[in-house]
């Protein structure tokens, strides 16, 4: 099974095909098997979401708390380097990662 379809915060449980169950870093879709592992997502997402690609580079690396980050609608985005945040940030449009549920 996807590695993806595991809650990344209880990785015992299977994570919900339910929107409201969801949450994006970096346009990537992350589920969760409840509302608390979700909330606890949210609050520090560098610690759960493991490796990430940079949306201007496509560098990847692992975001840790110090890591640039650009606050979205769709969720955050973390970026390799400062540089690389200041170009996003410039044109989100262009650079944000959309995917569907």
């Amino acid at each position: 099974m996807s590695r993806a379809l595991w809650d990344p915060v209880d990785r015992r449980r299977l994570g919900s095909l339910e929107p409201e169950l969801h949450a994006r870093v970096n346009g990537e879709i992350y589920r969760f098997s409840r509302a608390a592992t979700r909330d606890r997502f949210r609050r520090d997402p560098a610690r759960w979401c493991g490796i990430l690609r940079d949306p201007v580079s496509a560098v990847r690396f692992v975001p840790d708390r110090g890591t640039p980050r650009v606050d979205t609608d769709d969720g955050p985005y973390f970026f390799d380097t400062d540089s690389t945040r200041a170009v996003f940030r410039a044109d989100p449009g262009r650079w944000a990662i959309h995917r569907s549920d």
